[in-house]
């Protein structure tokens, strides 16, 4: 009874909560919001417009500093412009006369050869003529210039502005260095300019040409010009640049014109960049000194177009404001009808939900703790079969493996066999003859002992590769490349196949050596196996160690028609084989794969070259 009452009243709570609460909160939103705005509106207009200002002078602050950055750029890195220039014409020089002297040395007299390189230079001149290339001997003769006072002189005694043999200089360089670069002014009053010089070694030469500091410096002027003006413009800034009491650059949009005299004015009130403010033309003013160009950038805001603006906007807010209330008023009597409506209609429904909604709780409440006691179960199953698997795919590895090994143990013992049979029938038959004496007989079994020692150390061999490795060594990778190779060396012999091997490193490095070997046997296996399955003519694989930044890298290519496009992204993945079901498992590229990662700290890829497929290791320090 008092659950059904309970009941009862929540259900007129629910209708008649809503209801109450909507036009209180409609009341109190609307008359807040209204008299904010109006607060707003009325007393904050000046801080509004100061804002705006603010706003506007980070904004051209960062711009000025942008464009000062610019230039910092282009001015630290004028030198290394100036050495990308030389490089490159020094370089057209060189190869210029490079090939002129391979094409003709033997064909044409050295003078004439000499002459067809000096025509070939004679007309690489750049900055009208102003920089060109020169031909110097290394005695000081001056061969190929521009210069009608050096032209075929010896000029070794040649001083520059600052009193330096620069000839002197210049012969020691390109001499010593084979190439180089000379600061020097090589006539009073000149600008500094950035030589270089390279040797002709064919001659007895050398060649040189020379860029002027400042003809690179005014480019790089009219550059940034050239940008600043394509920048995109504002209606509420402009900019001035002045280098010393000229005008270099105005914006379209700029209203101002600041005399020579008003802008030293200006600097000698300011110690260092700042804000000064202009009353006789509403405007703020930004100055900024550069002086490696002796820029001074003025950057200025225009007030009265922000009062346009602030003023448009308040207008506009206010019309905003004004609908925003119509709206929020028709709104919450809308929403209040339809609110009291829908109450209505769900109150009815209600009851019936929490009935339903009870008792899904309940139901998913059991399932639940009968899922709780279960997941336990299911998970430890699910942990057991997956190392199961794992188990087996181990174990057919090994399987697979040991009976590779098997078949290259016989190809090993095979030709011993055969010599141990002969031993034995030489016995025999000397002893059948009366032949037989002690020294025979001891030089018998000493060959025979031989032959079962070497036999002896081949399952050696076998059993050290089938030990695990339980710890880390230091091992030269070449080794252990050699040392696989003679595991499986019969068996290519048995196929003709030649094996090719280039170390281009000897470096050692820690890892588990018999699974590095256990790799590079299935790596060896599956290149033998290609070259076999296409019946190439001349079978061949290639082994490349070679080192890169962090690591080694080795390289098992063949020579085999190459993986297919279709199944390249597969073959590493398990019981995936493009052999017969009895010639392949498809364990072995996917357990070399599972070496190389997770036990030597490497990257395994395979990829197809011109000769055919070739797999990359990748071993990391």
């Amino acid at each position: 009874m008092i659950k059904a009452l309970g009941e009862r009243w929540t259900l007129r709570l629910i209708i008649i909560t809503p209801l109450v609460s909507l036009a209180i909160f409609t009341v109190v939103i609307t008359s807040f919001y209204i008299d904010k705005m109006r607060l707003h509106f009325n007393a904050n207009t000046e801080q509004f417009l100061k804002e705006y200002i603010d706003f506007e002078k980070r904004e051209g602050e960062a711009y000025v500093n942008d464009i000062e950055t610019l230039v910092e750029f282009t001015e630290e890195n004028l030198e290394r412009r100036v050495k990308d220039v030389l490089d490159v014409r020094m370089d057209l020089a060189y190869r210029t006369a490079n090939y002129i002297y391979d094409k003709y040395h033997n064909r044409i007299s050295t003078k004439a050869l000499k002459s067809r390189i000096q025509d070939a230079l004679y007309n690489m001149r750049w900055q009208n003529s102003q920089n060109y290339v020169w031909i110097t001997d290394y005695e000081g003769n001056n061969i190929l210039s521009h210069s009608p006072e050096l032209m075929k002189k010896n000029i070794i005694d040649l001083e520059d502005a600052d009193g330096r043999a620069i000839i002197l200089e210049e012969i020691q360089v390109a001499r010593k260095y084979g190439e180089g670069y000379i600061k020097t002014r090589f006539r009073e009053g000149a600008s500094e300019q950035l030589l270089k010089v390279v040797d002709f070694k064919h001659f007895n030469w050398y060649f040189g040409t020379g860029v002027h500091y400042d003809q690179v410096v005014k480019e790089q002027k009219n550059s940034i010009l050239e940008l600043i003006a394509k920048a995109p413009g504002s209606d509420s800034s402009y900019l001035l640049i002045y280098e010393g009491n000229s005008t270099v650059y105005t914006s379209e949009n700029s209203h101002i014109k600041l005399s020579s005299t008003l802008l030293q004015k200006l600097s000698s009130k300011m110690s260092k960049n700042g804000w000064l403010v202009l009353p006789q033309e509403s405007s703020h003013l930004y100055l900024h000194h550069f002086e490696p160009y002796n820029w001074t950038i003025v950057y200025g805001l225009k007030k009265d177009h922000f009062k346009e603006v602030v003023e448009r906007e308040r207008q506009k807010l206010e019309n905003i404001f004004n609908k925003e209330v119509e709206f929020i008023i028709l709104a919450s009597l809308i929403i209040a009808f339809l609110v009291g409506v829908l109450t209505f209609i769900v109150s009815r429904r209600i009851i019936v939900i929490i009935q339903e909604y009870r008792e899904e709780l309940d139901t998913r409440e059991l399932e639940l703790r009968e899922l709780n006691s279960s997941l336990e179960l299911r998970v430890d199953e699910a942990i057991r079969s997956k190392r199961e698997k794992e188990k087996m795919l181990i174990q057919q590895s090994k399987m697979a493996a040991m009976g590779d090994m098997i078949s290259m143990i016989a190809h090993q013992w095979r030709q011993p066999l055969n010599q141990m049979s002969y031993v034995l029938m030489n016995i025999e038959s000397s002893y059948e003859y009366k032949e037989m004496t002690p020294q025979y007989m001891d030089e018998k079994v000493k060959e025979g002992t031989k032959l079962l020692e070497y036999m002896s150390h081949t399952i050696d061999d076998f059993k050290n590769f089938f030990r695990p490795d339980k710890e880390q060594t230091k091992e030269n990778v070449s080794e252990v490349i050699e040392n696989s190779i003679a595991l499986i060396k019969k068996s290519f012999d048995a196929h003709k196949i030649e094996v090719v091997v280039a170390y281009q490193s000897q470096r050692s490095m820690m890892l588990y050596r018999n699974e590095l070997i256990q790799v590079l046997l299935n790596l060896l296996s599956n290149a033998k196996d290609a070259v076999v399955m296409a019946e190439v003519a001349n079978p061949l694989i290639h082994i490349v160690l070679r080192e890169q930044v962090g690591g080694l890298i080795i390289e098992v290519c063949d020579n085999a028609t190459g993986v297919s496009v279709d199944i390249i992204d597969k073959i590493f993945e398990p019981y995936f084989s493009t052999k017969s079901e009895k010639n392949g498992t498809g364990l072995g590229l996917y357990m070399t794969k599972t070496i190389v990662e997770e036990h030597l700290n490497g990257k395994i890829f395979v990829e197809n070259r011109e000769q055919g497929a070739c797999f990359t290791v990748l071993l990391k320090d």
